[in-house]
């Protein structure tokens, strides 16, 4: 993972010692907080090495991002309760191919929660509630759950 001026790379190398750090890491992939919005149980899952777009990944990347999106899914369900969990990817902004990947909030879903999500909507935040889901996240990938679907 290189990049001068690369914002996720710059992140990833500060990650190690942040709380709660990389919730998972693989061969390929790294799994963390959502970088811009403390939205509770929003992670960004990234490729460790610049890649633009789906398009751009290599075949071990891509035959891993399927499972990993799945077993990561069955995760934010089981921590937050959450019925749902929605994913998007724009690639805008940074050379790394990444999925954003979390509950709708139980007052707020669909469209008017992406719309908030996207727009960085600060009354998403909640920096507490994020920190105590990572680390339950952190948890129960460690733990080594797999997918209930």
């Amino acid at each position: 993972m290189t990049g001068e001026g690369c914002l996720l790379c710059a992140r990833a190398v500060a990650l190690p010692d942040a709380d709660p750090g990389w919730l998972l890491r693989t061969g390929h992939w790294g799994v963390s907080t959502h970088p811009a919005l403390p939205a509770p149980g929003w992670v960004a899952v990234q490729t460790l090495r610049h890649t633009e777009g789906l398009a751009g990944l290599d075949g071990a990347e891509a035959a891993e991002l399927g499972p990993l999106l799945a077993r990561l899914s069955a995760a934010v369900t089981r921590v937050t309760g959450s019925e749902r969990v929605y994913t998007y990817s724009l690639g805008e902004g940074s050379p790394h191919t990444h999925v954003l990947l979390g509950p709708p909030r139980r007052d707020l879903c669909g469209a008017a929660f992406i719309t908030g999500l996207l727009r960085r909507d600060t009354f998403l935040a909640d920096e507490t509630a994020a920190l105590r889901v990572a680390r339950d996240l952190a948890g129960d990938l460690a733990a080594g759950n797999t997918p209930t679907i």
